[in-house]
């Protein structure tokens, strides 16, 4: 069952979620299950209520899922749209981690079974938000992340909406290098999984590629697994299976 909620940022902003739970299970009598908190990508888009088939396969797995619709997401006004603005790593994914905690105060959500999970800027806020609190998670999963804010800007005009996601982005050097996760390697000391497609035409390749040499140089707890000839939406059927069987295993081992 899927469950519309809110809960508090810690600046006292409403942020608007959705609690999915396994079949039999809903806010009432649900208690210290195994969750994956996702977050959106966009990040100028939102999360509805409605189908959704990464949602669907956790929850058949027997994972809580909880998806936040943080500042900075569309359709709730420009006012809410707007508190997104250079807040592309920071308030956006303090509200992120704000709803981690919020769930395992509610006591729907194992703390020590919790995993983080995204795609586009999803898996870039599956990143980050480790950077940010690594003590909330147990794992990571990223697909086809930003991993580099600052390359992204200067070299990937082609691939992204740059005139949009240059509002939420403070565009210096020491801004975009503090919100990368590539330069924050030596900060994840928990299992991550990684996914890039070869012929992503919205976050480059090169973006997981880079991020996963890195990793594996400083010997980290990562496993990247290229998707040949995927793309930024997993269209490719064989590339889809692929990519739940990994996330099934990934998330069995360690939750």
């Amino acid at each position: 069952d899927m469950e519309i909620v809110h809960y508090k940022a810690r600046d006292g902003l409403r942020i608007p979620a959705y609690i999915s739970f396994p079949k039999g299970v809903n806010v009432k009598n649900a208690k210290k299950l195994p969750m994956v908190i996702m977050p959106h990508g966009g990040p100028f888009a939102r999360d509805g209520y409605g189908f959704d088939y990464w949602v669907q396969f956790l929850t058949t797995r027997g994972y809580a899922v909880l998806q936040m619709n943080y500042r900075g997401s569309t359709g709730y006004g420009t006012k809410f749209e707007r508190m997104g603005y250079h807040e592309w790593g920071r308030k956006m994914l303090e509200d992120i981690n704000d709803g981690t905690k919020w769930a395992i105060e509610q006591g729907y959500a194992d703390p020590a079974r919790v995993c983080i999970m995204g795609g586009s800027y999803g898996g870039y806020a599956a990143l980050q938000a480790v950077v940010k609190d690594q003590s909330l998670y147990k794992c990571s999963i990223a697909f086809a992340p930003v991993t580099d804010v600052r390359r992204m800007l200067l070299d990937d005009r082609d691939f992204l909406d740059y005139r949009r996601n240059e509002f939420y982005v403070r565009n210096d050097d020491i801004s975009t290098s503090e919100i990368s996760p590539v330069n924050h390697i030596e900060g994840f000391n928990l299992p991550i999984l990684l996914f890039h497609g070869t012929i992503d035409r919205v976050v480059p390749y090169k973006q997981g590629k880079k991020f996963a040499r890195k990793m594996k140089k400083r010997r980290k707890d990562f496993k990247f697994i290229t998707l040949k000839d995927g793309d930024h939406h997993l269209s490719n059927e064989k590339n889809r299976i692929k990519f739940f069987r990994e996330v099934e295993k990934f998330l069995k081992k360690h939750l």
